[in-house]
């Protein structure tokens, strides 16, 4: 049963009965206890990270070696123009699997937003010991606004998609998809992959500008 108490706001027709301003609003509030989660896997997992920092484990040097190949690949060569696609193409994989780790029980959704928050945690964590915090927070910050709520967005949707199939389930929702859960999700997740794209631009176009600006012997050093 559609009701709006239950956010599955009425949609009729090309959803004209639905506003998109509105129809945003309530899949946040469906969603943000979702997103909330996922946000705080990150940070346990940042936690965790600068922890094994503390520990003598640099993890990129690990991994590295584990794998025989860089983790990030060399895109110093790039344009700017270039530098984006690539982030944003790169940004866009891990939003889909974020929100399709439900096909995994959100195990990979969960693992996602950990592994992440380790990684993020623990390199930033070597950078900031050897070019200070105000580096790391300049190389993080312009574009991290952006692009971590975009991606905690698309495993929100992806564990509350998972709660609908539970619920789905127990019998106590007559379908995991309405109309208007699909219009009102469709939504969202647009509006978070739109942050995608202007973390793409702000990392590629703004922070390097902003660390030669700030910081140019780290930069230099690090060059």
């Amino acid at each position: 049963m559609d009701n709006r108490t239950e956010g599955e706001g009425a949609l009729t027709g090309d959803g004209g009965g639905y506003p998109p301003r509105e129809a945003l609003e309530d899949a946040w509030t469906e969603h943000s206890r979702y997103v909330g989660f996922a946000a705080g896997l990150f940070a346990v997992g940042i936690v965790v990270g600068i922890a094994l920092m503390a520990a003598g484990y640099n993890l990129l040097e690990i991994i590295e070696e584990a794998v025989g190949e860089p983790l990030f690949p060399d895109i110093s060569g790039q344009s700017k123009l270039e530098l984006a696609r690539f982030l944003l193409v790169n940004n866009s994989r891990a939003f889909v699997l974020s929100i399709l780790g439900v096909l995994t029980l959100g195990l990979l959704t969960a693992w996602a937003m950990l592994f992440n928050g380790v990684i993020v945690g623990n390199i930033g964590a070597f950078v900031a010991t050897d070019a200070g915090i105000g580096y790391i927070l300049v190389g993080l910050l312009p574009h991290g606004i952006f692009e971590l709520p975009a991606l905690f967005v698309a495993a929100g949707v992806g564990f509350r998609l998972l709660y609908r199939v539970g619920q789905r389930v127990r019998g106590s929702r007559d379908a995991v998809f309405s109309k208007s859960y699909l219009y009102r999700t469709g939504i969202l997740l647009v509006a978070g992959w739109l942050l995608l794209v202007v973390a793409a631009f702000v990392e590629a176009f703004v922070t390097p500008v902003l660390l030669e600006t700030l910081f140019a012997e780290q930069v230099q050093a690090a060059s």
